[in-house]
Parts: structure tokens; sequence; C-alpha cells
């Protein structure tokens, strides 16, 4: 058989392949390869009988999976990225000052998910994970000039009966490629959480702070009307910055994915609003509907019931209101209850977040959007005098 011939068959017959058992359903071989990979009915990734198996790097379509489920019949090629490392020169001296630094346990603890609370609470138990934030100071991170903050990883959830898999992995390929350099820098963890309490159902949140959240159900009407004490930006995120710049309570931070605070977040789903890649979810887990930019509606002033109490002018972020002069002047005549001035909306200046609406005792302000935050009504002026 001549040569070609045979480095053909050879190239025909390798192939990918999951290992069932090992398999934990978490579906990254699925979504990142969906040309080579798919689930099936049993719950269980499987290839696809015919695949083009030279479409990915062998090495990373391998190292996506976890649990080390995914195997490949031909001879394993270095990452693509992991091959793309240059040395940084002069790297030996900043590797001499943490050479005897001692590790953060804490860090370490988190590779291996170690690092996670469990609390009862009435209808529903809450297991909070805190994934890796840093990557640890091993020698290879100073050769390839790579820096310290850990990338985001992935995280699967899966609950059978009353046990709770939790299985978090590094899928950056560079820094992958410093794992196992240090035998406490694993590449991913799984561990298993037994309850003794009936769990009917669950919600999961992992943010971009690298908090995973898990409530674990054991009342069905909480299950029913559960909700987060926040949105949430979701993996979508393109960090194009829109969300930060109209947030009304500076709730939004940058950083790989935008990240929002939920004690600042008041749910008025304006980040969404404005989102152009429909990456924010409400404290419902449903994702905000975008609205395009000239549909977006506007505060609206109702003259009639205006009574000029500033209220409205001092709680909006963005300068989009003012006090203007009534129109004719003569207030008697126009039977309005103020003295001599009402509300104004600069449009321009307006992000339709509705906190003008909140505050107005007289509902003479509304931004004709539909909400999901509560009333928070004058509450809210502790805030701006607090914080303004």
């Amino acid at each position: 058989m001549a040569d070609s011939a045979i480095q053909e068959t050879v190239k025909t017959a390798e192939k990918f392949w999951v290992i069932p058992e090992l398999c934990i359903a978490c579906d990254a071989c699925c979504q990142d390869f969906p040309e080579v990979f798919y689930m099936g009915g049993d719950q269980k990734a499987h290839a696809h009988e015919q695949h083009q198996w030279d479409l990915y790097n062998a090495r990373t379509v391998v190292d996506v999976c976890p649990t080390a489920a995914i195997k490949f019949s031909g001879e394993l090629p270095p990452a693509e990225e992991a091959g793309k490392l240059e040395e940084v020169p002069g790297w030996e001296l900043e590797w001499s000052n943490w050479r005897g630094v001692e590790e953060d346990v804490l860090e370490r603890d988190r590779r291996y998910g170690r690092d996670f609370s469990i609390e009862e609470r009435a209808g529903h138990v809450l297991v909070a994970y805190n994934f890796p934030t840093r990557i640890p100071a091993v020698q290879n991170r100073f050769k390839f000039g790579l820096g310290e903050t850990m990338p985001l990883y992935r995280s699967h959830v899966q609950l059978t009966g009353k046990t709770l898999l939790v299985a978090g992995w590094l899928t950056e390929p560079k820094v992958r490629s410093l794992c196992h350099t240090s035998k406490s820098f694993p590449a991913q963890f799984i561990n298993t959480l037994d309850f003794t309490q009936d769990i009917i159902g669950m919600a999961t949140r992992y943010d971009a702070r690298a908090r995973l959240e898990v409530v674990l159900f054991t009342d069905p009407v909480v299950m029913e009307t559960w909700q987060w004490k926040s949105h949430l930006i979701t993996d979508k995120c393109t960090a194009c910055t829109i969300c930060e710049r109209v947030c009304p309570t500076n709730a939004i931070t940058s950083g790989e994915i935008f990240y929002i605070d939920p004690e600042l977040c008041i749910n008025c789903s304006v980040c969404g609003v404005y989102c152009p890649f429909d990456a924010i979810d409400d404290s419902r887990d449903v994702t905000v509907a975008r609205i395009k930019a000239k549909q977006i509606p506007k505060a609206v002033v109702h003259e009639e019931t205006c009574t000029g109490c500033e209220f409205c002018v001092d709680v909006c972020p963005f300068e989009a209101l003012e006090m203007r002069p009534v129109a004719g002047a003569d207030t008697r005549q126009l039977h309005l209850p103020q003295t001599s001035k009402i509300a104004y909306v600069i449009e321009k200046n307006c992000v339709s977040c509705k906190l003008c609406e909140q505050v107005c005792i007289k509902d003479a302000i509304e931004v004709p959007r539909q909400h999901q935050f509560e009333d928070i009504g004058m509450s809210f002026m502790h805030y701006v005098t607090d914080n303004h």
C-alpha cells in the first residue's frame, strides 16, 4: 500500500469517544465542539459516529472535559495556546521574589473545591462555593508572563436524589498549561455533598466574582416564589461597558465579565434593556428583553399633579430632570397644586431607570416601561443622601 494511502487510512481511523461512566453531563464538549459531540437521551455526551477529528486541536478537545471522559485514538499534540507561550525576558528576577513566599492556603483550597459553605434556611438550603481568583505563583507563571488574575472557571452542578455534585474546571489553555507544574494546581475539581433533607429542586448562579450559589429547595412554595437578590450578567458579556454607564446605583463593575453587586442592585432592569448581547438575567433568571435605542421610553411628567417638590430632580443620577417655570405663570388660573415650577425631563439624559417614578409620592412622573423591582418609594432618598 502506498504511503499516502496508509496515512489516509490512519487519519480515517483516528477519532474521539466518551467513556460514559466518567461523563457528568456538563455539556462542555457539546457546546464547544458541536461538530464532534452531542448529548444523548441517556444524559451522557457522545461523539458523532462520523466526525472531523482534525477540525480542532485534539489536545484542546480532550482538555475541555473536567472528568477526563473524552479520549482520542491518535497522538495528542500540545494545546494550541500552550504552544504559543513565549518566555518573558528577565522573568527570573520576579520569580525569585516569590520563590520563598508561603502559598495562599485559601486559594489552594478553592482549586480543590474545598472553600464552600452550607446554610439551612426556611424552605431551602444555600450552598455557596468560592472558586479560585488568583493563579498560584508557580515558576511558569512568571516565565511566560501570565499575570496573577485567574480566568473564570467553568462550572457544572448536578442533583441526584439527595446528592449534589459540583464540578469546576479551567478552560483557558495558557493557564491550563501551568497545571500540574505544582502538586497543588489541578486543572479541575469534582466533589459531592450528601443531604438528609428531601430536595425537590434547585436553582444555581455563578457570578463574575467566581462565586457559585446553589439553592436546594425543600418547600414547594419557596421554590415557586423564589427570586435572587439582584440581576446577573452572564457569560454572554463582551465587556462593552454600556450596562455600567446606565446603571443608576453604580452597582456594576468591569472585568472579564461585568459584575452586579447584589447589595446595590435594585432590579430596575435598565442594564438589560440597553445590553446589545442579551447577557443580563433578572432576579428570576429570565433574560431581560432588550429595547431598541430609539424605542426606550423616557420619563413623562404629569403637570397637573406635579407639586414642584424636587425629589425627582434630587434622585436622578443622570441630571435628566430639572425644575422649570410653569407655562402661563398664573398657577391659580391653571388650577395646578404647585406654586411656580414643575419638573421637566431632559430626554437625551434619561436612561429609563424609573428612580424618579419611585420617589414621587404624587404619581406625577412615570416611565412607561415594565419593570421587576418592588416599590422602593421614599426610602431610596436615604441612598441618595448617603451616597451623593
